[in-house]
C-alpha cells in the first residue's frame, strides 16, 4: 500500500534532487538554501530513506546553523525513528528560543500524539488554529502520520474544500488512504475513483485502489488497476502485485508472463522465482516447476519454499524418497515450518510407513493448531488403526476449523458407523452424497457390512444409477 501518492512531484523537486544525487555521486559541495534542503527532506522521507534525511539535514545545519525550520526536521525524523527522547529534548530547547512559533507547537503536538496523549494534543492543536488555520493541513499530518486516521479524516476533509485542484488531488489521496487504513472500503474506492476521475496517470492511487480490489477478492478488478498502475508509473511492485492477482483467479500463465518480466527487471529474487516455480506447479508441469524451484534454490541455498516445491513435484511424481530429502533439508533449516511436517507426513503415508506419518502429522497439528488437513489426515490413520473413538475427535478438531470441508460429512458417517451409531451414519452419509456421489462408493468400500444393514442396502440401491441432484432432491423432500 503507498502511503503517499508521488504522481504530484513537479519538476522543481525532480531538478533539486537530482542536483544533490549528481554532487554525492561526484563528491563535491553543493549549496543548498534552505528551501531546497526541505524539498530533499520531504523527498527522502517519502521514500524512507532516513539515512539520506539525517545527511541532508546534517548538511543543512551546516550551511544554516541553529536553522529552526532544519531543527524541527532533525526533531521530526527523530521521532520517526522511535527517539522521542531526542525529539523532546530539541522540541523543550526551541519553545525557549521561540515560544511563539507555531511550527515548535506543532513539533511538540506531534510528540504528545507518539506519547499517547490525545487530549493533550487535540487542545495544543486547537490553540494553533485558533491563531492559524492554514495549520489544519499540518495537524491532519500530524494526526496521519502518528497513525491515527480517525482523527485525521476531518482535517482532510476541511482541507478539501479550502485547496485549488492540484492540491485538492494529494487531500484526496491523503483522504483515501485513511479510509483504506480504517477498512472503509466503499469510501476509500470512491475517493480514489474520483482522484482517477481528474487523474488518471496516479499510478499510486491505482495501485492502492489494486490493493482494495485484491483484498475483497475481487480479481478482476485488482488486476486491472495493477495494471494501469504498472503501465503508467513503470511500477514494478504494481506488476507482481498484478501476478499475485493473475495466480489467485487460476490464470496461472497470465501470472507466470507478469512474474517473469518482474524477475527480468529486479535481478531474478528468489521469492518471484518461486512464485514460477507454483504456477508451473498447480498446472501440473512438475519438471519446468523443478528447474524453476532449482533456480531459487541456487541463489538462496536456505529458501525453505523452494526445498517444499521441490518435495511436492518428486512427490506428485511417485518420487517419495526423494522428496523427503528436500524436506528434511526444510526441517532442518526451519524445524518449526508446520508445512514442511506436513508433507513430510504424506511422504512417509505413501511408503506406508504409518507410525512415522501419524508423528509428522501431529507435529504439523502441533505447530500449527488451525492446520485442518492435519487433523483430517490423523482422523483417517485412526481409522485405518480402528481407534474410532480417537479418529472421531481429530475429526471435530477438523471440522470446527474448516467447516467447509465437502468431506467432513463421509468421515463422520465412517467414523459413526464404525462405532455402530447406524443412525448418526446414515444422516451423515445422505448430507455427503448430496454432495458427491463418489462418497457413497468411498463409505461402502470402508464399511463393506453397511451393505447387509436396511437402511444403508436401500440408500445403494436407490442412489445407483441416479445423478447427484436427484439425491439432493429426493433426501430433501424426505427430510
Amino acid at each position: 500500500m503507498k502511503k503517499k501518492d508521488q504522481t504530484y512531484q513537479d519538476s522543481s523537486t525532480e531538478d533539486i534532487v537530482l542536483r544533490y544525487e549528481n554532487a554525492q555521486k561526484e563528491g563535491r559541495s553543493e549549496y543548498f538554501d534552505v528551501d531546497d534542503l526541505e524539498v530533499l527532506i520531504d523527498h527522502y522521507m517519502e521514500e524512507n530513506k532516513v539515512d539520506t534525511t539525517q545527511a541532508i539535514i546534517q548538511l543543512g545545519l551546516t550551511l544554516h546553523p541553529c536553522n529552526t525550520d532544519l531543527t524541527i526536521a532533525k526533531a521530526k525524523v527523530a521521532l520517526f525513528i522511535g527517539q522521542i527522547r531526542e525529539s523532546e529534548e530539541i522540541a523543550t530547547h526551541l519553545q525557549q528560543v521561540e515560544p511563539d512559533n507555531l511550527d515548535v507547537q506543532l513539533l511538540s503536538g506531534q510528540i504528545l500524539l507518539c506519547r499517547g496523549m490525545q487530549n493533550e494534543a487535540k487542545a495544543l492543536f486547537d490553540k494553533i488554529l485558533q491563531k492559524d488555520r492554514e495549520y489544519i493541513y499540518d495537524i491532519a499530518y500530524a494526526y496521519f502520520d502518528a497513525g491515527d486516521y480517525i482523527n485525521a479524516i476531518p482535517f482532510f476533509e476541511q482541507e478539501l474544500q479550502r485547496h485549488p485542484t492540484k492540491e485538492e488531488l494529494e487531500i484526496l489521496f491523503d483522504l483515501a488512504y485513511c479510509h483504506q487504513q480504517r477498512n472503509d472500503w466503499k469510501k476509500a474506492v470512491a475517493l480514489y475513483e474520483k482522484l482517477l476521475d481528474e487523474d488518471p496517470y496516479s499510478k499510486d492511487a491505482w495501485f492502492n485502489l489494486g490493493q482494495i480490489h485484491f483484498i475483497q477478492n475481487d480479481l478482476e478488478r485488482a488486476t486491472e488497476a495493477f495494471d494501469y498502475a504498472y503501465i503508467v508509473g513503470n511500477d514494478y511492485q504494481a506488476l507482481l502485485q498484478k501476478g499475485n492477482a493473475l495466480f489467485q483467479s487460476g490464470k496461472l500463465q497470465s501470472a507466470i508472463e507478469s512474474y517473469k518480466e518482474y524477475a527480468e527487471a529486479n535481478g531474478r529474487p528468489a521469492f518471484v522465482i518461486v512464485y514460477i516455480g507454483e504456477c508451473y506447479e498447480k498446472l501440473g508441469d512438475f519438471e519446468q516447476a523443478k528447474i524453476f524451484y532449482s533456480e531459487a534454490l541456487r541463489s538462496e541455498p536456505t529458501n525453505t519454499s523452494a526445498l517444499c516445491g521441490l518435495c511436492i513435484c518428486h512427490m506428485e511424481q511417485d518420487e517419495y524418497e526423494k522428496g523427503l530429502q528436500f524436506i528434511d533439508h526444510a526441517i532442518e533449516i526451519t524445524p518449526t515450518l508446520a508445512e514442511a511436517w506436513l508433507y513430510k507426513a504424506e511422504g512417509h503415508l505413501n511408503l506406508n510407513d504409518t507410525d512415522e506419518a501419524l508423528r509428522c502429522y501431529k507435529k504439523a497439528a502441533d505447530l500449527d493448531p488451525e492446520m485442518s488437513e492435519a487433523l483430517f489426515a490423523i482422523g483417517n490413520i485412526y481409522i485405518d488403526k480402528g481407534e474410532y473413538n480417537t479418529a472421531l475427535e481429530y475429526y471435530k478438531k477438523g471440522a470446527s476449523i474448516d467447516q467447509g470441508n465437502d468431506k467432513i460429512s463421509l468421515y463422520l458417517a465412517i467414523t459413526h458407523f464404525k462405532l455402530g451409531e447406524t443412525d448418526k451414519a446414515y444422516d451423515h452419509l445422505i448430507e455427503a452424497i448430496t454432495q458427491s456421489n463418489e462418497f457413497q462408493d468411498i463409505f461402502f468400500e470402508i464399511c463393506p457390512e453397511a451393505k447387509k444393514v436396511k437402511e444403508f442396502a436401500t440408500l445403494l440401491q436407490l442412489n445407483n444409477g441416479n445423478s447427484s441432484d436427484n439425491i439432493k432432491s429426493y433426501f430433501s423432500n424426505d427430510i
